[in-house]
């Protein structure tokens, strides 16, 4: 008889103890899960600053004030810009096919 209520005590225990462990280990997964959401949050936000930092780092404006100042260069005059036309390959069914536009070098 004293037995039987040992292997009865030690099944509730051991019933409320995985019933403990549950909770707590539910407890855990939703501290990990709202990290998880706080990061994944945090890289949006770095992401779309990133996206914005392209966006106007490669502004046509932009670009073109670097390529000035910095860089000492000038829009073509008349006559610099040379069309060249190809005539030795085959039709290319692109939108640039056989045109090539070069600066031509001023001595």
């Amino acid at each position: 008889m004293k037995t039987k209520r040992i292997l009865i005590a030690a099944a509730v225990m051991g019933v409320i103890l995985l019933d403990i462990w549950q909770h707590v280990h539910i407890v855990t997964l939703g501290y990990e899960v709202e990290q998880a959401m706080k990061e994944h949050n945090a890289l949006e936000q770095t992401h779309k600053q990133l996206l914005v930092e392209v966006e106007s780092l490669s502004a046509l404006d932009r670009i073109q004030q670097i390529a000035t100042t910095r860089l000492g260069m000038t829009r073509p005059r008349q006559g610099q810009v040379v069309l060249v036309q190809e005539t030795d390959r085959p039709a290319d069914t692109s939108e640039s096919a056989g045109r090539l536009r070069m600066a031509r070098r001023t001595p």
